[in-house]
């Protein structure tokens, strides 16, 4: 059986590469980037689990993420996972080479003849071989803690009200950001806005933040990723690396070439 998973609601434009599957706001007037993502979805019936690991390339003070969901996520709903879990994953999934050498079972070796000379030995034979507020049509529907993120889910009327709330609670917005919001609050979702302490925050050898992956459990009747607002923190072509995970179909992108 082969399923189907609908990329950015079927809104992507043509890139040279997917995204992050939303976007990164700052509380100062600084370029947040994002270029390395990674999703795992495990999928079974309607229940959904989705988890993403992150690069952040940004200043060292406080930002936050923007994500849309399908559904209002409660507190257990929303667990971050150790940094190590991708590294897991892509070595389970990444593809083996195996060599073997097998002697051919109807082989018979021929009989050896030696030339003797004097009492010369014979010569010796090889052996074979062998990874919110009212005011602006915004509503806080849930909000807890998870991790390093400080989490409040909220829901949105129009685009222009959510991208003030978001500026009027002294985030910088990417340019395009409503624009690039309308779609998912036509379509009804929610977004997911997660503070980070980036005192709780490890860097990686290059001094890179690594954000901790993040994992979702919901139920939802349509399988489908939000890459679209990732686009707002691109700087230059990101990598996407998606893995699915259903015991009995396999799955391709609906709205983007295999």
């Amino acid at each position: 059986m082969r399923g189907t998973l609908l990329l950015a609601l079927a809104l992507f434009a043509p890139a040279p590469a997917l995204a992050f599957c939303g976007f990164f706001v700052s509380g100062a007037d600084a370029k947040l980037t994002n270029n390395a993502s990674q999703v795992a979805l495990m999928r079974k019936g309607q229940r959904t689990v989705i988890s993403m690991s992150n690069t952040y390339q940004g200043p060292l003070e406080d930002f936050a993420m923007v994500v849309p969901v399908p559904v209002v996520l409660q507190k257990e709903m929303v667990k971050t996972l150790p940094h190590d879990v991708f590294d897991k994953v892509d070595q389970l999934s990444a593809p083996r080479l195996v060599e073997y050498w097998e002697q051919d079972p109807c082989y018979v070796e021929p009989e050896r003849r030696y030339m003797r000379f004097g009492s010369a030995p014979p010569m010796p034979t090889a052996a074979p071989g062998g990874g919110g507020g009212a005011e602006y049509g915004v509503k806080i529907e849930a909000q807890f803690k998870a991790g390093e993120y400080e989490v409040v889910i909220l829901s949105a009327e129009e685009a222009n009200g959510l991208e003030r709330w978001l500026t009027d609670n002294k985030y910088t917005i990417p340019p395009g950001a409503a624009s690039a919001l309308a779609p998912y609050i036509q379509s009804g979702m929610k977004f997911f806005v997660a503070k980070v302490d980036v005192k709780e925050v490890k860097k990686n050898a290059r001094g890179d933040v690594v954000l901790s992956p993040l994992r979702f459990t919901y139920e939802e009747e349509q399988l489908r990723l939000p890459v679209r607002l990732g686009l707002l923190n691109a700087a230059g072509k990101q990598d996407l690396i998606v893995y699915i995970l259903n015991p009995e179909s396999r799955f391709e992108a609906a709205n983007y070439k295999n």
